[in-house]
Formats: C-alpha cells, sequence, structure tokens
C-alpha cells in the first residue's frame, strides 16, 4: 500500500475491500466462512466446539471472528444462535453468521474516542481544557476543588470520576443529577495517597457518559446521532448506539444476549420486540412517549440514554474495521498511563490492565500469548457477552509483513469462565484470540510458499494406540518414547517440530526416541494420554512427555518446559533432550 495515500484514501481503500469480503463471507454460507484461501473446516470447526463447550469453557449460545491482515480480509466465521425459538428455548430461530449485529460492550469506548478525535481535529474541543466549559455546568472532584477534569483525563480512566452503582438515567432523567447527589461519584482524598484527576488509573463506565456530555455539548447534536454521521457512516458501517443508525434489515437480524436457565436460552438484552423496534433503545419511565421525547431532546440532556460506554450495536466484521484504522491515526493507541509496581498508580483489577491510551487499551504478550509483541485495542464483556477488537502491528522481525486487526464475540457466556494462560483474557476469549492469531499465521506461510512448515499432529489418528505402539517397540530398540502433546494451529508446537528436524538436534532425537505427535487440539482432545501418565491438566501446548519403556514418566517436573518452544534455542533444545538420551548427545 502506497504511503503517499491520505488517511481518508486509506480508509476508504479498506472499507471497500472489507465489505466486499464480507459480503462474500456470508453469501457462502448461513452459518459461517472463510475466505482468501483459507481452511474453512479448521476455523469454523473450532468455533462449532466452543459453543458446544468443548474443551475448558461451557456451551455458550453463539461464537464469531473476523481477522484482517494489512486491508484483506482473510476470514469471517460464526457459528451458533442469534435468536431462539419463542417458546422453544433450545431450538436456534436464527443462526448467528459474521454479519449478525450485537450489543458489543466496552468496544464502545473505543469508538466513542474514534468520534471526539473528529471533534478535536474540527476545533471544537481541546483534550486538556476543562470540560465544564462543553458542559454548561461545573464538574468537579469536591475533594481536588482546584484541578480541572480534562477529556484526555476521561478517555484514559484517570479523571478521579467513579461508577455509582447505576451509571445511568433513565429518561425524563437529566445527566447532570448523577453528580448532584450527596455522595458524589469521585475519588476522595486519603493521606499519603493521590487520587486526584489525572494521578490515578481506576476504570469507570461514567466517564464516558461525561464524553458522550461532551460530544454533545461540542456539537450540538444528539450523541447517537453524532457517531452515526461522523464516524459510522464515513466508514461505509452499518452500526449504531442503541440500534440508532442501523438499517432496519440489520436490526432484524441482529443477535439477542440470552442467558441459560432451566428452561434453555433466554434473550436478556435485545428480545424480539427490540428487534423489531424502529426507534433507538433507552431505559424510560413508565408512560413516557419515547418518540416525543427524542424530538425534544436538547443536547446535554441526558447522553446515558444511548449508552456510550457500552451500546454500539455492530458485527465483528463493522469492528475489525474499526480497529484496523488505530494504524492511521496515531493519536489514540499511545499510553498515557502504564502501572508502575514500584510506585502503585492505579487499580490493574489483578493484571487485566497494565496501559490505557484514548479509549484504547495495550496489552503486553507473555510466554504463553502473542510473546514479545503488544496488541492493543479493547475488550467487553456484559450481559453474558465477551467480546474484543484487537490489532497487532506489523512487525517483519516476528514474521509480520502487515497488521493483524481482528475482533472476536462470545455469547450466552457463563458468569464466571475460568481464566486464561494470559491476564486480559477468560477460557474461551484466549480460545478465539489464538483462533485468530491462527488463522493470520497459516495465511502469511501460504503466502511465503512456505509449504515444509512442519504440521506433524494428525487430529484423525488413534493417539493412544500409537502410545501403546511406541512403547512396545520401545522394549525392542532401546528408544524412549516421547510425546509431544500440541497441534499444528499453534506457533510453538510447530515451533519443536521445526527444531527437531534441525541439525544437529535431528540426530540425536532419532538415535534416541520415537516421536509421537499427540494433537490435544485447543487442549480438547487425547487428554486421556496425558491422563495415562499422570499429567491430570495440561497448562499449555506443546506438552512433552518422555517415558521409559515401561511406560514411567521420566520428566514429570519439566513436561511444561516446552509451551515457548519458539523462543526456544536450539541449545537448550540439545541440552534439554541430550540429559534424557539413552546414549551420550
Amino acid at each position: 500500500m502506497s504511503a503517499s495515500l491520505s488517511r481518508r484514501d486509506r480508509l476508504k481503500r479498506r472499507k471497500t475491500l472489507l465489505r466486499s469480503a464480507m459480503l462474500l463471507a456470508i453469501a457462502a454460507s448461513g452459518f459461517s466462512s472463510a475466505i482468501a484461501g483459507q481452511d474453512k473446516s479448521k476455523a469454523d470447526r473450532e468455533l462449532a466446539r466452543i459453543v458446544k463447550g468443548k474443551g475448558p469453557t461451557d456451551p455458550v449460545a453463539a461464537v464469531a471472528v473476523a481477522v484482517m491482515e494489512g486491508d484483506r480480509l482473510i476470514y469471517a466465521g460464526a457459528a451458533g444462535c442469534a435468536e431462539f425459538q419463542a417458546g422453544d428455548a433450545e431450538r436456534c430461530a436464527r443462526p448467528f453468521v459474521p454479519d449478525t449485529k450485537f450489543r458489543v460492550a466496552s468496544i464502545s469506548k473505543m469508538a466513542l474516542a474514534m468520534g471526539l478525535m473528529a471533534l478535536v481535529d474540527d476545533g471544537k474541543v481541546d483534550l486538556d481544557r476543562d470540560v465544564s466549559d462543553y458542559l454548561g455546568w461545573r464538574l468537579v472532584n469536591p475533594a481536588f476543588p482546584d484541578r480541572p477534569i480534562t477529556a484526555r483525563q476521561l478517555l484514559s480512566h484517570t479523571s478521579s470520576v467513579r461508577d455509582p452503582e447505576e451509571y445511568w438515567i433513565a429518561a425524563p432523567g437529566r445527566f447532570r443529577s448523577l453528580f448532584e447527589r450527596d455522595e458524589k461519584p469521585f475519588a476522595a482524598a486519603i493521606d499519603g495517597a493521590e487520587f486526584g484527576p489525572g494521578a490515578w488509573f481506576e476504570y469507570a463506565n461514567l466517564n464516558y457518559g461525561v464524553l458522550a456530555a461532551v460530544i454533545e455539548g461540542a456539537s450540538g447534536r444528539r450523541f447517537d446521532l453524532f457517531m452515526t454521521d461522523r464516524v459510522f457512516k464515513p466508514m461505509d458501517l452499518d452500526a449504531g448506539y442503541n440500534w440508532s443508525g442501523v438499517s432496519k434489515p440489520a436490526r432484524g437480524r441482529g443477535g439477542s444476549l440470552p442467558r441459560r436457565d432451566g428452561r434453555g436460552w433466554t434473550a436478556i438484552v435485545d428480545g424480539p420486540d427490540v428487534l423489531a423496534d424502529d426507534l433507538p433503545y433507552f431505559l424510560a419511565e413508565d408512560g413516557l412517549d419515547r418518540a416525543s421525547y427524542l424530538e425534544a431532546y436538547r443536547s446535554g440532556d441526558n447522553p446515558t440514554l444511548f449508552s456510550p460506554q457500552g451500546g454500539l450495536r455492530a458485527s465483528v466484521g463493522d469492528l475489525v474495521l474499526l480497529v484496523s484504522t488505530l494504524s492511521d491515526d496515531k493519536r489514540l493507541s499511545p499510553p498515557l498511563w502504564r502501572y508502575d509496581a514500584q510506585t502503585p498508580n492505579g487499580d490493574t483489577e489483578q493484571d487485566f490492565y497494565r496501559a490505557f491510551g484514548l479509549g484504547v487499551q495495550t496489552i503486553e504478550g507473555n510466554a504463553l500469548l502473542f510473546p514479545r509483541s503488544e496488541m492493543i485495542g479493547h475488550s467487553g464483556e456484559a450481559y453474558g457477552v465477551h467480546s474484543g477488537a484487537w490489532l497487532l502491528k506489523a512487525d517483519p522481525s516476528a514474521g509480520r509483513e502487515h497488521d493483524v486487526a481482528f475482533a472476536f464475540v462470545a455469547t450466552g457466556v457463563d458468569e464466571a469462565p475460568p481464566k486464561g494462560a494470559h491476564p486480559t483474557f477468560n477460557a474461551i476469549e484466549e480460545r478465539l484470540v489464538r483462533l485468530a492469531l491462527a488463522v493470520a499465521a497459516e495465511k502469511r506461510a501460504v503466502s511465503s510458499g512456505d509449504e515444509e512448515e512442519p504440521g506433524p499432529f494428525d487430529g484423525a489418528a488413534d493417539a493412544m494406540r500409537d502410545v501403546d505402539a511406541a512403547l512396545l517397540a520401545a522394549k525392542a530398540t532401546g528408544k524412549r518414547p516421547l510425546l509431544v502433546l500440541g497441534g499444528n494451529w499453534c506457533h510453538d508446537s510447530r515451533g519443536l517440530a521445526r527444531k527437531f528436524s534441525t541439525p544437529p538436534l535431528e540426530s540425536l532425537i532419532a538415535g534416541n526416541f520415537d516421536v509421537i505427535w499427540v494433537d490435544v487440539g485447543h487442549r480438547d482432545r487425547n487428554l486421556d494420554v496425558a491422563r495415562r501418565f499422570g499429567v491430570d491438566r495440561i497448562v499449555g501446548t506443546p506438552t512433552v512427555l518422555i517415558l521409559s519403556p515401561e511406560g514411567e514418566l521420566l520428566n514429570r517436573d519439566s513436561t511444561n518446559d516446552w509451551r515457548t518452544a519458539e523462543t526456544k534455542s536450539l541449545e537448550d533444545a540439545i541440552s534439554y533432550f541430550g540429559s534424557y538420551a539413552v546414549k551420550n548427545p
């Protein structure tokens, strides 16, 4: 892509490519599809397994993933149900497809930040000005009366605003009343600690209610209408806050957010009545004429009606395009706050947050997930939906010539899903992240013509029979069975296979071990192989079991050491496997 293209031209090109690809994806299948040369069965089967609860997660209602590399949509897939049958809560009335609109939760905050920057570009908002000037009334933390609250602080959750029990007001209530109660929604002054504006990070939804009021005050327009006209329409996205601006057909095909009860799935957000409505959804007191209220609405009255903190309705295709534009606007993603462990300066919520910019979160990879890399974007969680929109920047040294953007969603998730290997993701989110990254990695391998990339795991193989055969052979050959539990989707599993085929480790392995590649999928198949030898839980892939001919596990204390195989040196591998060799290496 030419660097001489303007930001507007790059965005126009990206949205045209994405929209055409998304239409192809939806036309290809009623449930899910893969495009651009990808093997649709692998990714789509994984989505189906997640919906069914195969693996370390409960059954869910629906999942979807979209992945872009550079300006190209390389995958869009979905599985599960967008709406369940009335009167039969287990029967799917409509499938969830890649273009199904749903309530995306807190990814909405990132979109709001993009809208606010349009007003910055217009010269109507200064991020470092007291927001009271845009609200038309004074917003001040009474514990710090001389310190103004700015849009920059609100965007980065360093404003000292705190969430009350409810951070919204039903119509015809006024937004300002949230700050006029006896118990003010602000951090207090505490001796020996600094919680004033600009000093401390604490994630608060109400920050974005205030920012929506800033947008209304600066633009003179209702928040939802402004966002449709200045963010979504220019990007050709059929999306909007609380269904405002979403086309009637797309709204009618929208996805509800269900919960499972004793009778099956029950919609708790966006049930049939909401999807069939013409007006934006908003909370209102009984008896209010909603149409008349909206017609008479004045800027600043109550922007919380449109759920600026979490009410955006969009598809994974919309979200992947949205997050991909972070490459074009460099102002949003650089962290304004990073956690300082030496002098704590914020609430990380158990390491969920470590760095935050203007409506954009930065997360660092760990040894188990996107090591030595950072991702930028935003996550979402509310009403059983878990979503994310993330951008992994191009890094030729890591084999990424182009940015990789992806978005995902799971609906109907249990209230307390198990944690993943990375503190920002739970188990189901991590499976979707890994799936997106695996799709991108496969695309790079195909594009580079690298047909020799090791992919030794066979999901159709009888793994236990292969182990039995290796143990029997070991008694005759003296070689030790070496079980590698992993999957072809796993970067580190393929990395270990590559090391095994690299001299001089290749000859050491061939002379001392009988290698059995056990496909464990995403830790949802062939787990009985590990349990047979006393390994009750596979923490990550690859997991390596070295056996004696009698079936004794010889490396019990280090079975998990090769989960980061790609980053380990060949010398480390020679030393480790050499220590278990039957012959001196």
